[in-house]
């Protein structure tokens, strides 16, 4: 605790530093005259030290905090809400046995830096085999392979590798690290995505799959997203064959998952970082001053020589920064997206990793899969509700999207006896999270990628001491976990790279006589 002289500003009292800067405010009852000076008060007003702060305890900001304490830098982890893990959100059903992801959970050994921390941590995994494919329409259930597609019409079977293959050459034209740089990057970023299936799809089956692999990636409409912007998500997450109902990948590698759930991760490397990470501290304001930053929050201040910003877009409007990000990064979106688990007594829908895809009117869900984690008393279905269905899906009660979940079940597993009868339901609406709000990552609308080319400038300043971190700042994996891991690196690569040189300047060899 700190003795500070404060003076009154309404009812508001500014709190000055060891320097006479005001460091912070305290609300008071009565307000006294404006200016006048109320004498020495007690405040709680932590000031802290250290070389480097990391807003955010999420993957990415946990994983550019263990790089730099790994480098012998002093490091402290500052968390707005109550928990760590950020879009990775274990929950805990301890009545049933069960934990179940109700964010984040799919890894792939594709995904390297990912695989290689939880490697490096002693994170353990485990295989879940590929299973069958259901696609439910309005005009019946298809099962199928993953290599295969649910329909014998040979140009419907055309149109649909026409577009994907399409997606996927355009793709290569785009620079990973310079979108803006693609040769018809300012033509794609005034289309959307619509305007690209509008000229592109010939049938309407394929047109629900294309849709349905834009709401699924981005969380969001097709005519809500920029097209060089998709394009790009669809270079990093690795083609567009990757995530659509023809997915060979998934059927000779299968999908792994983190044992005790995937906030597991990010819970090791915050043992590892010890007492270096405080949560319920929403930072308020960043200013680089003379010899660094100054970190601010309600309850405490930090000086240290950078800030890495490991935050969702939407928190960067939330935080007062000095020098201010450019005006296009508060257009940049959070996509919608609810996910939500059923539990039962038996696996009714088959064995194996069985995916779920719908599109009939009524059923607000578009993707799911068999969720049951090792060690669970009871086999678990998670399934998605993203982009309009989303925000649709808010006006029903929680036991109507239950029931239009279970209905779905029952249509496409021909088990209506078992499905209607679950033990439990669990959902995670992410546009409810204050400090994140959205998921899985952020969309650009159109236009706002190629802005002044401002977000190569913006994810590193070597001038500067504000450093973005966060799946939305990353140029491989983007709206990914190992996207996460790899923007965490990259942002705690360059700080070691700034603070070095600074340390260099300041404590010069002595010359030789």
């Amino acid at each position: 605790m700190t003795m500070r002289t404060l003076t009154s500003l309404g009812n508001r009292y500014l709190i000055p530093g060891e320097s006479g800067k005001v460091i912070g405010r305290v609300n008071c009852t009565p307000p006294i005259t404006c200016g006048r000076a109320i004498g020495v008060l007690s405040v709680v007003m932590t000031e802290h030290s250290c070389d480097v702060v990391v807003v955010g305890a999420g993957l990415s900001g946990l994983t550019a905090a263990r790089l730099l304490h790994k480098h012998g830098l002093d490091v402290a982890v500052v968390e707005a809400s109550g928990r760590v893990g950020g879009r990775t959100f274990t929950l805990e059903n301890p009545e049933l046995g069960m934990v179940s992801d109700q964010g984040a959970s799919l890894c792939v050994p594709a995904q390297s830096m990912l695989w290689q921390l939880m490697k490096d941590v002693g994170v353990k995994v485990w295989q879940q085999p590929p299973g069958q494919t259901v696609y439910v329409t309005e005009d019946g259930v298809w099962r199928f392979t993953p290599t295969s597609l649910p329909t014998w019409n040979p140009l419907v079977r055309l149109d649909h590798y026409n577009v994907f293959s399409t997606m996927d050459r355009l793709a290569n034209q785009i620079p990973p690290e310079e979108p803006w740089e693609a040769p018809s990057a300012q033509e794609w970023d005034s289309c959307t995505m619509k305007d690209f299936f509008d000229r592109t799809v010939w049938f309407k089956s394929v047109r629900r799959i294309t849709d349905a692999f834009v709401r699924v990636l981005a969380c969001a409409e097709p005519e809500e997203v920029s097209m060089l912007w998709f394009l790009w998500l669809v270079g990093q997450t690795g083609g567009g064959r990757w995530a659509t109902l023809v997915n060979p990948a998934a059927a000779s590698d299968g999908e792994y998952r983190v044992n005790g759930g995937m906030q597991n991760l990010c819970k090791v490397l915050v043992e590892q970082l010890g007492d270096r990470v405080t949560l319920n501290c929403p930072v308020t304001k960043v200013t680089n001053v003379e010899d660094g930053v100054l970190v601010a929050s309600n309850k405490a201040t930090w000086k240290a020589k950078a800030v890495v910003l490991a935050v969702p877009p939407p928190c960067y409007s939330k935080i007062s920064l000095s020098p201010a990000l450019p005006e296009a990064f508060h257009h940049i979106t959070m996509g919608h997206v609810c996910k939500c688990t059923l539990y039962y007594k038996t696996n009714f829908w088959g064995n194996g990793r069985v995916q779920l895809f719908t599109d009939y009117p009524g059923c607000p869900f578009i993707y799911g899969f068999d969720d049951t984690l090792p060690g669970n008393k009871f086999p678990a279905f998670t399934a998605f509700i993203t982009g309009r269905k989303a925000t649709e899906a808010k006006e029903m009660t929680k036991q109507q999207r239950k029931n239009a979940f279970c209905q779905c079940l029952a249509r496409a597993f021909t088990s209506e006896s078992e499905a209607m009868q679950p033990l439990d339901y669990v959902e995670k609406n992410w546009n409810e999270e204050e400090y994140i709000g959205g998921g899985f990552g952020a969309y650009f609308p159109p236009g706002v990628l190629t802005c002044d080319r401002m977000f190569g400038r913006c994810r590193y300043d070597p001038t500067g001491r504000v450093f973005l971190a966060g799946v939305e700042s990353a140029t491989c994996g983007y709206g990914s976990m190992e996207g996460a891991v790899w923007a965490g690196n990259r942002a705690a690569e360059q700080v070691i790279a700034v603070v070095s040189q600074v340390a260099d300047v300041s404590c010069p060899e002595e010359e030789q006589k």
